[in-house]
């Protein structure tokens, strides 16, 4: 990766927010680059947020760490919508969790690194969605205007210029995982301590990022203190997942809080419909197994035995039909409700499904009321179903949802 494809990177988005600014736009901006995505949220012309990429909740981790330490909200009536970063920023200001100076201080480690990604990119794909609807209650002392955006992506591209005219890493990126492997014969030159302080922060699930924030130095000094392993191919760096975000924690601890409620198979080979099902069935206190693929899923069902099964009609390898008809030839599942959700609602649909034994009919887009409505007829766990009981004190505080061994 050479200088001027850093010019480039670095132009095209100075000029885009120059843009964006100039016509006052209200919207999203949508940057692709191969499987990767970024997101810019924009209110006349000013940045509201940008997040996206390969490890966004562990972007929103390090932040918070690093200018809120104690941050804690109550996530129970939090709409896990799609800028949820920005909800919690909000909801923090509203119950005095964090000041508006600390929330823009989050605001802009983020947007910095969004850009250090952003700027290396030579061919990145841009589309802009003109709506308000993406953020609402806006907290205009929060935007960023295009000085102060602009401000900070001219010293990103300072940061990153270092970083790659020092290192010279045209294959390694700050997203990536050092892992420290030292022969026998080279671990005679350290002390105990020292073989073990490194082993433990260069182990592999650490991302750059991760450990320049918890030695709070920049991401380049970090890397420079590698660049003598590096050299004699002593490092390797890993691809690592990003961490659950403190909606999906509270989810699971959701689904977790009572292991004895029903259990509920949600059957669609749309992830955004079991997604819609897994958040209305755990607020309704109900567990939840997603299955995508349904001749896969027939495993699953004789392993977890659902108490009851929402499957949609039309699927790839099998439909809904079929794959009624075979549960209700097995003796695990004759008498298990099974609930179709599908857009298929003509009458002949109807009689066809209750023909082969389903036990009732959700016409998409169904309303959360509906789902729970329908399940709590077959499961009878209206007088059970209440949101995820917590004490104040155990309400999620999302630096304790730790970086990878620190």
């Amino acid at each position: 990766m050479n200088m001027l494809t850093t010019a480039i990177g670095y132009k095209t988005l100075s000029h885009t927010l120059a843009v964006l600014s100039q016509k006052q736009a209200s919207g999203k901006l949508l940057l692709e680059q191969g499987d990767q995505q970024w997101q810019l949220y924009f209110f006349r012309g000013c940045l509201i947020y940008a997040t996206g990429g390969c490890h966004r909740a562990r972007r929103w981790y390090r932040a918070i760490g690093q200018h809120c330490r104690n941050f804690q909200v109550d996530l129970r009536e939090l709409d896990a919508g799609e800028l949820w970063e920005y909800q919690l920023l909000q909801q923090g200001i509203a119950e005095n969790e964090m000041n508006q100076e600390q929330a823009r201080a989050i605001i802009q480690s983020s947007a910095s690194e969004v850009f250090f990604s952003l700027i290396s990119q030579s061919s990145l794909r841009r589309e802009w969605f003109p709506s308000k609807k993406y953020v609402s209650n806006i907290i205009p002392s929060l935007l960023l205007s295009l000085t102060e955006v602009q401000q900070i992506l001219y010293s990103t591209q300072q940061i990153w210029q270092k970083w790659k005219a020092a290192m010279s890493l045209s294959s390694v990126e700050p997203e990536q995982a050092p892992l420290l492997r030292l022969p026998a014969e080279l671990k005679n030159r350290f002390s105990s301590n020292s073989l073990l302080t490194l082993t433990k922060v260069f182990n592999g699930e650490n991302t750059l990022w991760d450990i320049a924030f918890k030695r709070k130095q920049c991401v380049t000094v970090t890397t420079r203190a590698l660049h003598n392993y590096i050299k004699q191919g002593l490092v390797n760096f890993r691809t690592v997942p990003d961490l659950p975000s403190p909606i999906e924690q509270w989810r699971l601890a959701a689904s977790i809080a009572k292991p004895g409620r029903p259990l509920i198979a949600c059957i669609d080979d749309s992830p955004t419909v079991c997604e819609f099902l897994e958040q209305v069935l755990l607020d309704g206190g109900y567990r939840v197994l997603k299955i995508q693929d349904p001749m896969q899923g027939v495993s699953l069902l004789a392993k977890h035995n659902p108490a009851l099964i929402i499957m949609d009609v039309v699927m790839p390898k099998t439909n809904g039909f079929a794959l009624c008809s075979f549960l209700r030839k097995t003796s695990a599942f004759r008498e298990t409700p099974i609930v179709f959700l599908t857009g298929k609602d003509s009458i002949i649909d109807r009689t066809r499904a209750k023909l082969i034994g389903a036990s009732d009919f959700l016409s998409k887009p169904a309303s959360p009321e509906k789902v729970l409505e329908v399940v709590d007829k077959y499961l009878k766990a209206k007088n059970d179903r209440s949101p995820l009981a917590v004490r104040h004190n155990d309400l999620l505080n999302s630096h304790r949802l730790t970086l990878a061994n620190s």
